[in-house]
């Protein structure tokens, strides 16, 4: 499904398996079950990769340090870091529309 990605270092946890690799320059997390079925896979955006939408709602909370694609078999959600007015950062977990499911202080 990856054949172009290198890098590659697997992990194994007690019902799953984690690929971290890179296609192209793109930091990429892929959760497999133990049958090798694609769970999810996150994406690393850059802040100009990541969608308008989001970055608005990230706006919100503070400045956009990082950002998540969390895809499974579409963009399911997001999860980002952003720091605000104090340097305080906060782990931010939007759905694909921009909406806050969670949000905690690092």
């Amino acid at each position: 499904k990856f054949g172009n990605s290198i890098n590659v270092e697997w992990l194994h946890f007690d019902d799953f398996y984690e690929a971290i690799f890179y296609l192209g320059d793109v930091e990429h997390i892929a959760h497999f079950d133990s049958s090798g079925v694609l769970l999810n896979l996150k994406k690393n955006l850059s802040i100009a990769a990541t969608p308008a939408h989001i970055k608005a709602k990230a706006k919100l909370h503070g400045e956009l340090m990082n950002a998540i694609e969390i895809s499974e078999d579409e963009v399911v959600g997001y999860e980002l870091i952003v720091r605000d007015a104090e340097l305080i950062r906060f782990s931010l977990l939007l759905n694909e529309k921009g909406g806050l499911i969670q949000k905690s202080k690092l």
